[in-house]
């Protein structure tokens, strides 16, 4: 007797200590089935070379975080007064640390060059980040060198070097001769020659690499939807709560805005030498396709998108935190519907240094908080495959075919109510921590929702 008394007694200690096992594995087998529905700050992802990440900062031990949000490509700069800070006397220190601090996490480095070095340049052209330099070999020498250390091809490579830098950019926001994060401030013919020299440096160092064109702002890419394509909207750039610039359609359709068209624009994207145009993507997310539409027609070259972000506080927009998710969940798929290989997101955490409309962008909070856009795009990671298309079948709504034929809408506004009625579906019931549900009543009528056969495995804790 007094052994069944204590088998019983052990059995109970033992069932006991398993509940709370028990417990955590059935609330997970509850969340891959779809009932009770999705906590994406808890999903885990790997990085997604069809998602990138434009200024991750220069310390390399905050890029686990663009790691764990499920992003693949990371946009970072190679400024020539920090490398060659005198004739051929280099110092690869920090980008080395940058690069090895990327790839280390499985991320891929997409690096844009800067002529910023004021020993080398023009002085009267240091207003921007593209000065123009004095002797273009030398330039050409300098962007060679750089390209050959990260090529991957044995020779003079960077210790550690895990695979080759293939993505490489001149020029960012090229138009302007006062951008001071890009620019431009010599003249058109000297532009074309300069990403000439460029192209011919980058692809003597390594003839895989892809020469990608500096991003076309978002202000003039709407300046030139309204002059070329002739959309009826006036054109807007936020600079604080009281102070923006405003161009109306009758300001864009005359004499000046036509002569910057024709004596800048156009001769850069068809004479110079690359391999892929970019635009950045800011302000009303519904003109990104015809945005990138126009910029195809008018290169005839395959476009990306080398900065993008929302929501901004341009065109009297507000930030909040379903804004937030949503605006990392159309702008990605809009970039992809158009063709575009990726979108590469403003910035990983929130600091000074933006444009006021895009003070609220980032994907950290100050305190490296993860805000919304974060668990969008741990939902885009499992979502997109990388045999995955993205089509827009209506305003509000995109159908994602994955590579084994699955097919995943995703829709907000009044589309988000018909994906409600499938059997298997998701809707953001909780942006500020990444809520998603199978109950409709928890959600907002317009918030984001995906559905689809297989939705509830895709975003299934016990798959990666």
């Amino acid at each position: 007797m007094r052994w069944s008394v204590l088998g019983a007694l052990v059995f109970v200690l033992l069932v006991a200590a398993l509940s709370p096992m028990r417990a955590a594995q059935a609330r997970d087998l509850e969340q891959s089935t779809g009932s009770g529905g999705v906590d994406l700050s808890m999903l885990q992802v790997t990085p997604n070379a069809r998602l990138g990440l434009a200024f991750p900062g220069s310390d390399p031990k905050y890029y686990r975080y663009v790691a764990e949000a499920g992003i693949g490509v990371v946009r970072i700069s190679a400024a020539w007064k920090w490398l060659e800070q005198g004739r051929d006397n280099f110092d690869f220190t920090g980008l080395d640390r940058r690069i090895h601090g990327l790839q280390t996490l499985g991320l891929t480095p997409f690096v844009t060059f800067e002529s910023n070095a004021d020993w080398a340049t023009i002085e009267q052209t240091h207003k921007v980040k593209n000065a123009q330099p004095k002797d273009l070999a030398h330039w050409a020498r300098f962007v060679e060198t750089v390209v050959e250390r990260y090529d991957g091809d044995g020779r003079d490579d960077m210790p550690g070097l895990t695979s080759p830098v293939r993505y490489w950019q001149v020029a960012n926001e090229w138009i302007s001769d006062s951008n001071r994060s890009g620019g431009w401030a010599g003249s058109t013919a000297d532009l074309i020659a300069y990403v000439s020299a460029s192209r011919t440096a980058i692809k003597a160092a390594d003839p895989e690499a892809i020469v990608v064109m500096g991003g076309v702002a978002a202000f003039n890419m709407d300046l030139l939807l309204v002059a070329r394509d002739g959309f009826d909207f006036s054109v807007r750039q936020s600079w604080s709560a009281t102070s923006e610039t405003v161009m109306t359609r009758a300001e864009i359709q005359g004499q000046k805005v036509a002569s910057i068209i024709d004596n800048r624009v156009l001769p850069v994207l068809r004479q110079a030498p690359f391999d892929v145009a970019s635009a950045h993507l800011y302000g009303p997310e519904d003109r990104d396709g015809a945005r990138l539409d126009l910029l195809r027609r008018l290169s005839n070259k395959p476009v990306v998108s080398s900065e993008c972000g929302g929501p901004t506080l341009d065109y009297g927009g507000e930030y909040s935190g379903a804004a937030h998710f949503r605006a990392v969940i159309e702008r990605n798929l809009n970039v992809l519907a158009a063709g575009g290989q990726f979108c590469l997101w403003f910035r990983l955490g929130e600091s000074g240094g933006s444009t006021y409309g895009n003070a609220r962008t980032a994907l950290y909070d100050a305190k490296a908080r993860p805000k919304p856009g974060v668990f969008a795009y741990r939902a885009l990671a499992r979502l997109l495959d990388t045999q995955a298309t993205v089509a827009q079948q209506r305003p509000g709504h995109f159908l994602i075919q994955r590579g084994a034929g699955q097919e995943i809408s995703v829709a907000w506004g009044p589309p988000a109510q018909d994906l409600r009625r499938e059997p298997e579906f998701y809707c953001l019931s909780a942006a500020q921590t990444g809520q998603l549900s199978t109950d409709s009543h928890a959600c907002a009528p317009g918030a984001v929702t995906f559905a689809g056969a297989g939705l509830w495995s895709l975003f299934s804790p016990f798959t990666q």
